[in-house]
């Protein structure tokens, strides 16, 4: 099996606990800089390979544990999600040049969340199963959470928590659909779902067209389409630059 398919959710993951470990005060911010940039780099090595494994059109399925693919969690790489690894690691990068040149001082948990959302978002673009899609979301939103809080007071301190409970709303209503959709397709694979929906019974078809109507309420509240807007502009306004920017991938 080619483990080059979970690196990009190891690497930052490994990053972020590392990162953890060096905020004691006797490291000083130089140290936690030094891992930050350490594991990006190593990053940027993994997903250049896996870049380059999936241009010809390859897909690679991983299995962790080797369990079958409705038992386990299956990771999936191909073309469009190693375009999005490229994408997240070429806006992290200046994300995390700018919070280097001193934010990052006023935050003192900031390189293990900026980890951490990192895992969260490779893990969103390379999961083959919609469950797990659900469980990187909430990694990558819990990290969002806490970057978006980082040294705020005030009128921040109350955007963010319109932020957070909108989108736990969001993830509980996802929770709800993800439910539903088990209930009736006996699967989460996503490439299970794409033929079981086609060979769904007409006295099942309304519950899955209303699950598949409640996973798109979500998805708009979650990517703030409208009218689902309302949680974005004042917290990408409130929100640091370096936050803001990795927010918008």
């Amino acid at each position: 099996m080619n483990h080059l398919v979970i690196l990009p959710i190891l690497v930052p993951l490994l990053g972020a606990a590392l990162s953890l470990f060096v905020e004691h005060r006797r490291y000083g911010p130089k140290v936690q800089r030094a891992v930050a940039w350490t594991s990006l780099a190593a990053l940027a090595v993994v997903v250049g390979l896996l870049f380059a494994d999936t241009v010809g059109g390859d897909i690679r399925v991983y299995l962790l544990g080797d369990w079958p693919s409705r038992l386990g969690i299956a990771l999936v790489a191909d073309q469009l999600s190693a375009w999005m690894l490229l994408t997240t690691l070429l806006l992290a990068i200046p994300c995390l040049l700018h919070a280097c040149s001193g934010w990052d001082r006023r935050a003192p948990h900031f390189h293990a969340l900026f980890q951490f959302q990192l895992v969260g978002l490779n893990g969103a673009f390379l999961t083959g199963d919609i469950f797990n899609l659900f469980v990187f979301f909430e990694v990558m939103l819990i990290a969002s959470y806490g970057l978006l809080l980082s040294g705020g007071r005030g009128l921040r301190m109350r955007i963010g928590l319109h932020y957070v409970v909108f989108n736990v709303t969001a993830s509980t209503l996802f929770l709800i659909a993800l439910g539903l959709l088990y209930a009736s397709l006996g699967s989460l694979n996503m490439a299970e779902l794409s033929q079981r929906i086609a060979e769904v019974p007409p006295a099942q078809l309304t519950l899955v067209k209303a699950t598949m109507g409640l996973l798109l309420l979500v998805f708009c509240a979650k990517a703030a389409l409208m009218p689902l807007y309302l949680w974005l502009p004042e917290s990408y306004a409130r929100a640091p630059a370096a936050v803001a920017a990795l927010f918008a991938i």
